[in-house]
């Protein structure tokens, strides 16, 4: 574990694991609450989809730093390489792909779902930065890499930009974050009146440099006096630059600031750890997961894949249930809809109402069967053809059923981002025997495996607890993450 957020002094705010965990079991209830203020459905179906789709996003966010952003090395800008490499080496873990964008919004930010992270700085902001007020920037946001604050940030703003509905909900555990890598970027740059300046530019660009901040630091007492100011907080995702600045002065005079100083100035490498690249290393025993810890994780992906399939009207068993067909009767017609079969319209005579004139001829009875994809496509209408595409999907997940839906969720979300939300959770990871990412094929085949035999997998985990079965038929491991980075570090 880092050093820096275990034990007596450690640097995390006293609070923020109980906001997590808080957080995390009252998001849904307030978002439902949100939605109906709002007159917006927002439930278990929304965020599951929600987690699914950031959690893929996040992972091709990478390709578009690379495309769209200058990457940032020792001959490419090497005053903020310096920067970052000197941070990582006193923080003890490896230095985070580096970019610069622009962004007018966001100063710094870092990314990822794991190793290897990406630090994000802004060409808006980084110029007016001197050398320690950047020390501070670059240093909070490798400490959200440390604290492991950063999978989870990414998923909720894979940009950092401000959401005030992700505010609302989240709010109270991601500002004890914020104050907890205040002090990691303080430690970093090494001075108060550094970090204080660097505060104050990231807050208000260049007319930062104008103000007083002794004079702006008061101002934290008058909002400490009313309670009704404090609220509007709650809206933002970050404390109030003022408590940010009370946080550090605080800090800076207790004995959690001496330990962790003489953390940061004691013997180390001049370089930080590198990471253990695919290739170099074969996966041992004591790298992988126990049952228990894989079968949490199989829990909350269930969970996520359950809250998807009943969202589209589906059950946990595949096939059609009686209330999916429907009838209805208009003058003249009678219509009747199926899952798979689209609508069947049976078209008979049409009884003419009083009127004084001769009622029109009646029609000829026929059958005229409307097959959702025949009819997108007849004439070349655009919303037509999404509607059925939409149509057969919606169809799919609700009759394929959850046992079949659930490997799919593991193959897609394992291809892509090499863990699922639960593993993410739990701190797991699927690779190869030598630290590699699955291939697509691997990846089916190893889903596959488990769809067809997972009655012998459960029985041989009894035998096999750390390497299953379909781990073994498909060269695959289940790693965990403290694991790989123990062996970053040279403890493995």
């Amino acid at each position: 574990m880092q050093p820096l957020f275990t034990g007596p002094h450690s640097l995390r705010e006293p609070s923020e694991r109980l906001a997590f965990w808080l957080t995390g079991l009252f998001a849904l209830p307030a978002a439902l609450l949100i939605g109906y203020v709002l007159h917006e459905s927002i439930g278990a179906s929304q965020a599951a989809l929600f987690i699914v789709i950031a959690m893929l996003y996040v992972t091709l966010a990478r390709g578009r730093l690379l495309g769209s952003s200058v990457r940032i090395n020792e001959m490419q800008y090497p005053r903020v390489f310096s920067i970052a490499q000197n941070a990582a080496a006193a923080l003890e873990i490896p230095t985070p792909l580096i970019f610069v964008r622009e962004d007018n919004l966001v100063p710094a930010v870092a990314l990822g779902l794991g190793e290897p992270y990406a630090l994000v700085l802004s060409s808006h902001w980084i110029e007016l930065f001197s050398d320690d007020e950047l020390a501070f920037v670059i240093g909070r946001e490798l400490g959200h890499i440390a604290a492991g604050h950063t999978r989870f940030h990414s998923l909720l703003s894979v940009n950092g930009n401000e959401n005030p509905l992700i505010s609302l909900i989240f709010g109270g555990w991601l500002r004890r974050c914020a104050l907890t890598c205040d002090k990691v970027g303080l430690l970093c740059c090494g001075s108060l009146d550094a970090a204080v300046r660097a505060l104050g530019v990231a807050t208000f660009h260049a007319f930062g440099r104008q103000v007083d901040y002794e004079a702006f630091a008061e101002q934290h007492a008058e909002i400490a006096s009313d309670s009704v100011l404090r609220w509007g907080e709650w809206l933002s995702s970050e404390p109030y630059a003022t408590r940010r600045i009370a946080s550090m002065r605080r800090f800076i005079t207790s004995a959690s600031y001496l330990d962790a100083q003489a953390w940061f100035v004691r013997e180390r490498g001049e370089a930080p750890p590198a990471l253990v690249l695919p290739g170099e290393a074969t996966v041992a025993p004591r790298d992988c997961a126990g049952w228990w810890r894989r079968f949490a994780a199989a829990g909350i992906d269930a969970v996520v894949v359950i809250a998807i399939v009943t969202s589209f009207g589906g059950s946990i068993a595949p096939g059609t249930r009686d209330s999916d067909a429907s009838i209805s009767v208009t003058p003249g017609n009678v219509t009747a809809s199926a899952p798979g079969l689209g609508n069947i319209t049976i078209r008979g005579k049409t009884h003419a109402v009083a009127t004084g004139r001769s009622p029109s001829p009646p029609p000829r009875t026929n059958w005229h069967w409307e097959n959702p994809a025949e009819t997108a496509l007849d004439g070349g209408n655009l919303n037509r053809s999404v509607d059925a595409v939409l149509t057969i999907v919606a169809q799919a997940i609700r009759h394929l059923g959850f046992f079949l839906w659930y490997p799919v969720y593991l193959t897609v979300l394992v291809v892509f981002a090499g863990q699922t939300f639960g593993m993410m959770i739990a701190g797991l990871r699927v690779v190869t025997t030598d630290f590699r990412k699955p291939g697509i094929g691997r990846t089916i085949w190893r889903y596959v495996v488990v769809f067809l035999v997972w009655w012998l997998i459960v029985a041989m985990s009894f035998f096999w607890r750390r390497i299953l079965l379909h781990d073994r038929l498909t060269k695959t491991r289940v790693v965990k993450v403290e694991r790989v980075i123990l062996r970053t570090r040279g403890n493995g």
